[in-house]
């Protein structure tokens, strides 16, 4: 009879290979469906008198983007275009992405909508969202 010793964790690292087989075949679908999807990058950052959301649109033309806010939510949609195809010229990997995009946000409750403002420059969209001015000062009630 052959001994064989016993390994507990056998059993979990199985397991563990199951999972990343799963993972990886997942991302090897999603990788494939993501040659026509654009999501653009999008850096946020607060300073004391605003919000200010940064996206890049290298590409997008000023006209194909749309922002709205619904409620506490904006959101920042648009399209970016195909290049028109040279017949010339025979591609043999094409690493850009094109078509529809959408980023949300949910905004804080003390930001001021409707001055909200939106520059498009080189290709970087940059939003700014006013925060509310609270008065922070202090002031003596007098009761009556």
């Amino acid at each position: 009879m052959l001994v064989k010793r016993y390994e507990p964790f056998n059993d979990i690292r199985k397991s563990f290979d199951l999972v990343n087989a799963i993972i990886n075949s997942v991302n090897e679908q999603t990788t494939e469906s993501n040659l026509v999807d654009f999501r653009p990058n999008v850096n946020t950052r607060e300073t004391e008198e605003a919000y200010h959301i940064e996206v890049e649109l290298p590409g997008v033309k000023k006209e194909n983007v749309d922002i709205q806010v619904d409620g506490n939510v904006l959101t920042i949609s648009g399209e970016r275009n195909v290049r028109e195809e040279v017949k010339d010229e025979d591609y043999h990997k094409v690493e850009s992405r094109y078509g529809l995009f959408s980023r949300s946000f949910t905004l804080p409750e003390k930001v001021d909508v409707s001055n909200i403002e939106a520059k498009f420059t080189n290709g970087m969209l940059e939003v700014t969202i006013p925060k509310v001015k609270v008065d922070t000062s202090s002031k003596k009630i007098e009761i009556k």
